[in-house]
């Protein structure tokens, strides 16, 4: 005897995706959780300016975040724990009931930690390219336009008659996913374009803290990109496996924002003081102990302070007269200097 549901294939593919949506998002809130805490404690351990309003931005993300998990899994609880006996099942409930509180509660978190994301974005792109108007205007006309159309997008599924989806839902879809491409377009080519130069100044192994895949794949916010590029072509093809993802987007959605604002506060991120030969890198950002972190700064090599010059210069030519007299014992005298230095 089969005790498998005879409900429609269509129907029931919707209802399994929604289901585990939600423990895909557990696991990247998961990931989330560790994220904030590491966040956390470097910004209670460093002294950097601006360290409440860094305080702060990490906590509204890491809230968003998980009020929007919250109402997620308690919207699925009522779909097929407490509210089974709904006319038409499990399917019938997620489908006409978008006006709940609590739904309209996760849809406001989405949306705020849409806006504190890509409004970290569009600042990287600011510090990246110096304030040039003709690049930053278009994406922050798009910001705008993504902030008016989630607003309206948020009102209308809290309404009471609100019981699915509407038009108005395709136009958010595509700015709000379409904007952080734009954005991480512009973040990794400006990084990638550098890459060349610094490269041939300080090396790879050092240029690396700022042009290496690390500093794309966190600049650019790679990961919210790509799972945003996924989630488009899903919803553009109107598939359902569209929403094994909506979810899990939002905690990675608030991840990368943190990841970037990671970099920042260990001094790594890209700042306008980075690409200037002024020496002045990172001089903001300062270690536990109080002394300037400068990530970029070439390594001098040991130098032996004496006492005055007369010393330095007996010092060298001793040194000489080792190395010409005695050949065998040029080497104990370096490593014994070397030794000293460090």
């Amino acid at each position: 005897m089969s005790f498998n549901t005879q409900e429609d294939p269509g129907n029931l593919w919707f209802e399994q995706a929604t289901f585990l949506s939600s423990h895909l998002a557990s696991v990247g809130y998961g990931i989330h959780v560790s994220v904030y805490f590491t966040v956390t404690y470097f910004l209670l351990k460093r002294k950097l300016p601006h360290k409440l309003f860094w305080l702060l931005f990490n906590g509204f993300l890491f809230a968003f975040g998980t009020i929007n998990l919250a109402c997620g899994i308690f919207y699925n609880q009522n779909a097929w724990v407490t509210k089974r006996e709904y006319p038409g099942g499990p399917f019938a409930y997620l489908s006409e009931q978008q006006a709940l509180s609590t739904q309209t509660l996760g849809n406001s978190a989405a949306i705020l930690a849409s806006f504190f994301a890509d409004g970290l974005m569009l600042q990287r792109v600011v510090i990246l390219y110096d304030w040039n108007w003709w690049i930053i205007i278009p994406p922050g006309l798009f910001y705008i336009a993504c902030v008016i159309l989630s607003i309206l997008t948020t009102v209308q599924l809290a309404l009471p008659t609100q019981t699915s989806w509407t038009p108005l839902s395709l136009p958010v879809w595509i700015v709000l996913m379409i904007l952080p491409m734009w954005l991480t377009a512009l973040i990794a080519g400006k990084i990638l374009y550098h890459r060349h130069q610094l490269v041939k100044v300080m090396g790879v192994e050092a240029a690396s803290i700022y042009t290496g895949v690390a500093a794309i794949v966190i600049e650019s916010a790679l990961p919210f990109t790509l799972i945003s590029i996924i989630l488009l072509g899903l919803f553009g093809d109107n598939d359902l496996a569209q929403n094994l993802f909506v979810l899990l987007l939002v905690q990675i959605e608030c991840i990368a924002p943190e990841m970037i604002v990671l970099r920042v506060i260990l001094g790594r991120a890209w700042t306008r003081q980075t690409l200037k030969p002024d020496g002045g890198l990172n001089k903001d950002f300062r270690d536990a102990d109080g002394s300037n972190s400068t990530p970029m700064a070439f390594a001098e090599p040991p130098m032996i302070s004496l006492d005055d010059s007369t010393t330095r210069m007996q010092g060298s030519n001793s040194q000489s007269e080792v190395s010409m007299d005695h050949p065998e014992e040029k080497d104990k005298n370096v490593g014994r200097v070397t030794i000293d230095a460090v």
